[in-house]
């Protein structure tokens, strides 16, 4: 009788519970600095800054940095994303019970795989 009630609380739990994911920010701080101050600095194709740049973009996609100066070599980076803890524990809890796996599909899951961006700038 313990065990069955155990199980019903387990299991009324999971259904109103989503992975840990899913409550997690769906964006993340990007900073990107360069060692020229007036160079112009794109996320994403959108001018985010001069020298500096603090902007939040989703955190799973990647995402594509451009900085261009007059006079210097237009540099162009690209930053990857990666399943982050939280999205581990979730498959982890969907192995055990089967509702915290949807929290893989939420932002969450992810983080970029780096968040402190540094662009050094070269003459042409």
């Amino acid at each position: 009788m313990r065990a069955l009630k155990l199980i019903s609380w387990l299991l009324i739990v999971s259904l109103v519970t989503p992975g840990c994911s899913a409550f997690r920010s769906s964006t993340q701080m990007l900073s990107v600095t360069t060692d020229q101050a007036d160079a112009e600095i794109y996320i994403n194709g959108v001018m985010a800054g001069k020298g500096t740049a603090n902007m939040p973009v989703k955190r799973n996609q990647n995402v594509q940095i451009m900085a261009k100066k007059p006079g210097y070599v237009t540099v162009q980076r690209s930053v990857g994303k990666s399943m982050n803890v939280t999205g581990v524990l979730d498959i982890v809890g969907g192995v055990l019970i089967l509702l915290p796996l949807f929290g893989l599909l939420a932002p969450g899951a992810y983080s970029l795989d780096e968040e402190n961006v540094s662009i050094m700038m070269v003459k042409e």
